[in-house]
């Protein structure tokens, strides 16, 4: 390769690696709500994979994050309803996202570009943890996993095609992990309190079976491996895996 075209590639790489970090500091502002419009491919075949199985096509795609926006925002108004001295001359707007966290740190990535630049795939590991109301009050949570992406160059711009994201852990912190018993007490300012549910998956299928003391040992998702065009590689999407 010319040096041009291994700078052009080392660029292709770093955009990739931005768009990531940028997806993960868009989790610590809490705007879910916003992520399909910034890093989505407009493609008809994207798909989003979670534990249980696949989001498929843009319409079931971006409920996901509508419903993870809706959620945020029925938090967010509990919260208000609680504190009306600091927060109840604020609108609902300004308080969206107050008093919750989702730190989710993407590391350890491997990524691979195609030779002919079209298509590029990644793996990262999470690290992280977030917070979320119930009926116990605010209640933190350890999040381990990873996000398995393919990705697609549109108009210049690379955008995520298929994403895996899928869970080792998401258990309640200061308990084992393992069997997720929580002895917090329900609380009486939370009792009437009801999560804004996520959509049920378009396909139901075990992408990963979350941590327990009866799991077989499960290694990460595949790697990415050096390919020339996307037809001559597996595919982190719905096809690719059922």
């Amino acid at each position: 390769m010319s040096k041009e075209t291994l700078l052009g590639r080392w660029e292709d790489v770093r955009d990739i690696r931005n768009l990531m970090g940028k997806m993960a500091a868009d989790y610590v502002l809490r705007e879910e709500r916003s992520m399909f419009e910034k890093y989505w491919s407009k493609r008809a075949d994207i798909s989003l994979g979670v534990n249980e199985g696949f989001y498929i096509g843009p319409n079931s795609v971006s409920e996901y994050y509508n419903a993870a926006g809706k959620a945020i925002e029925k938090e967010s108004k509990k919260i208000k309803s609680l504190f009306p001295k600091e927060l109840g001359e604020k609108t609902d707007e300004e308080v969206y996202g107050v008093g919750m966290m989702n730190y989710k740190p993407v590391d350890s990535y491997v990524i691979e570009e195609a030779l002919d630049g079209k298509t590029a795939k990644g793996i990262w590991m999470i690290r992280g943890s977030h917070s979320k109301l119930s009926k116990k009050g605010p209640v933190a949570y350890w999040e381990w996993g990873y996000f398995a992406a393919d990705f697609v160059l549109e108009d210049d711009n690379w955008k995520i095609w298929h994403l895996q994201y899928l869970k080792d852990i998401d258990s309640v912190s200061g308990f084992k992990w393992s069997e997720n018993n929580v002895s917090y007490k329900d609380r009486d300012e939370f009792k009437d309190w009801e999560d804004y549910p996520l959509p049920k998956v378009d396909k139901k299928y075990c992408l990963r079976e979350y941590y327990n003391k009866n799991r077989k040992h499960s290694p990460s998702p595949r790697l990415p491996e050096p390919y020339d065009t996307f037809e001559n590689t597996f595919s982190y999407g719905a096809e690719g895996v059922m």
